[in-house]
């Protein structure tokens, strides 16, 4: 089974910047919601779910990129 290793590099690249963005993500969606208690502040839930979203999206785009190094059909 031969797969392309620059792509299979790239797809692995958008997975290694995704997962410091999942861990991120849910400790300022609950700062968030702390702030939002305390001072109405909605700026650390927005930040939270944006990175969450972008977190998400590029986890997905990196998948994609690694099936189709995989799966190539030369």
């Amino acid at each position: 089974m031969k797969s392309n290793k620059n792509t299979l590099l790239k797809g692995l690249k958008y997975e290694v910047i995704a997962l410091p963005l999942l861990l991120i993500s849910p400790i300022l969606i609950s700062i968030g919601f702390k702030a939002i208690k305390h001072q109405q502040n909605y700026w650390w839930l927005i930040l939270g779910i944006l990175l969450a979203i972008t977190a998400i999206i590029v986890g997905f785009l990196g998948i994609k990129i690694i099936l189709n190094a995989l799966f190539d059909k030369q």
